[in-house]
């Protein structure tokens, strides 16, 4: 029983073996077509910072703020070997392939944030307002009431009686 758990155990190894070295040789083939032109997407800002509306809040690009700007990708291919005849490389305009728009996320808008400051700002002076307002108030009324207790223990107001 002692032989058949080793010669499974070896077995796995040399399976897990022959699988690593296959993903080794996979990752080291190389496309003959990829030699010729690389490809890459470049993108570039267009438009300005702006909220998510609230259907999109869920979506990566809308993430931390809450904010997306309009991206527009287009994809550059570029020979990086030079054929013999052709002294230089040559690339298509920017653009020529067609744009793909995408969004990016972005920081926070400042006309927003200097917007929600000072709304911020005036609920608080309104609050402090109603509360001096209000402590005011109930501090003349206690301030009358004691002055009406006093004049009654002291006899200056005369009961009606």
């Amino acid at each position: 029983m002692l032989h058949t758990a080793a010669a499974s155990t070896v077995m796995k190894l040399i399976f897990f073996i022959i699988l690593c070295v296959v993903n080794v040789i996979q990752a080291q083939h190389v496309d003959p077509s990829s030699q010729t032109q690389n490809r890459t997407v470049t993108c570039r800002p267009f438009g300005a910072c702006e909220p998510c509306p609230v259907d999109a809040l869920h979506e990566p690009f809308c993430h931390p703020f809450g904010n997306r700007q309009l991206m527009h990708c287009s994809n550059t291919t570029t020979p990086t070997t030079k054929p013999p005849d052709e002294p230089h490389a040559i690339s298509p305009p920017p653009g020529a392939l067609g744009e793909i728009p995408a969004w990016q996320p972005c920081g926070r808008v400042p006309a927003k944030e200097r917007a929600d400051f000072y709304e911020f700002v005036a609920c608080n002076l309104f609050f402090a307002t109603v509360a001096i307002a209000v402590s005011l108030f109930r501090s003349r009324r206690v301030e009358a009431h004691q002055a009406r207790r006093l004049a009654v223990r002291i006899g200056l107001v005369r009961g009606g009686g």
